[in-house]
């Protein structure tokens, strides 16, 4: 099996959608993501669409690819696995949000060429990037500093329990 990483098409707002929502009904979703399963399925078919064009935002999707090498060769089957979405919040700073692979794809370096693909395209924009991280999760932590992410010393309360601290990480260009 292969995994290729690239840009979510506009015309792939269905399968964004799909994964999208299986993300939020992760078990860890309520430390890993600011929205809830019920606010994202309850989301027009419009607001997908717009979501998957790239609007300020730029989408990057893991896919596993058997049959071929995932590179261009023939497939027989495909299945996204993997998301990161780099989000132009202003000119001078970009945060990586919506970060999820399937639990089957976890382990495999997935996660670090989903991040290698998104950081060159932010690169193309910023000389940092940012990101946020709930105090209740250590995993994502440690792939973000194993990435070269470092706290900043910001902080806020967390969307979806204020109870919470999210932290903030950020990259700076090589």
């Amino acid at each position: 099996m292969g995994y290729e990483i690239r840009p979510v098409l506009s015309a792939e707002w269905r399968q964004s959608r799909e994964l999208r929502l299986a993300a939020l009904q992760d078990e860890l979703a309520p430390v890993a993501f600011a929205r809830t399963y019920a606010e994202e399925a309850a989301m027009t078919e419009d607001r997908w669409r717009q979501r998957a064009s790239g609007a300020g935002a730029q989408q990057f999707v893991a896919v596993a690819t058997e049959g071929g090498d995932g590179e261009g060769g023939d497939r027989t089957a495909e299945r996204w696995v993997g998301m990161a979405v780099v989000v132009v919040e202003r000119p001078d700073y970009l945060s990586v949000n919506a970060v999820y692979l399937v639990p089957e794809a976890r382990g495999h370096g997935v996660a670090d060429r989903l991040f290698a693909t998104a950081l060159e395209w932010a690169w193309q924009r910023a000389d940092r990037v940012h990101l946020w991280v709930h105090e209740k999760n250590p995993r994502a932590e440690a792939l973000y500093r194993r990435l070269g992410f470092e706290r900043t010393g910001r902080t806020m309360r967390s969307p979806l329990d204020p109870s919470f601290t999210e932290y903030e990480l950020a990259l700076d260009r090589p």
